[in-house]
């Protein structure tokens, strides 16, 4: 089943994380920020992640967005390949589904496997990892003391702003 990412606003880190295994990426025109700010807030990038990153944008550019944790807008989201297409924010969520119909109204077994062949890199990124192997990298990402600390200070400056 193709599954489309509609962004009709910000999308920074776990947004962003989702769109990225999706088929395709439509997002709002505005002023919204996509990217993964992981690093900025304390956190490793896991490898999954980042290699559906450099799958998308390619190496040098992958390495340039995570390890600087840069928020794109969405002009230069599509420019470099981050997003597939920019739409009115009112149009996202009808183009993501037009997307999608006009992908199942091809012949389903000859859309299916040549899908699934040209998305075999991202399942051969999961065919190796167990729920031990995700637990403990997101134990040693999200739980470290720097991560933690980092995070705490994030949670307290957007806390006096209010």
């Amino acid at each position: 089943m193709p599954v489309v990412a509609a962004i009709t606003g910000h999308s920074p880190g776990g947004g962003l994380v989702l769109a990225l295994f999706c088929d395709r990426r439509v997002q709002a025109r505005g002023a919204f920020k996509i990217g993964l700010n992981e690093v900025a807030v304390g956190i490793p990038l896991p490898r999954v992640i980042f290699a559906a990153l450099r799958r998308q944008v390619g190496p040098r550019v992958a390495e340039e967005l995570a390890v600087t944790g840069a928020l794109l807008d969405p002009d230069a989201a599509l420019r470099i390949g981050l997003v597939d297409e920019l739409a009115p924010a009112e149009e996202v969520v009808d183009r993501a589904v037009a997307w999608c119909r006009q992908l199942l109204g091809a012949p389903p077994h000859a859309m299916r496997d040549t899908r699934t062949m040209a998305r075999a890199d991202l399942a051969a990124l999961f065919a190796g990892l167990d729920a031990a192997a995700i637990a403990a990298e997101l134990d040693r990402c999200w739980y470290a003391g720097e991560a933690q600390q980092t995070l705490a200070a994030l949670v307290r400056r957007l806390t006096e702003r209010r």
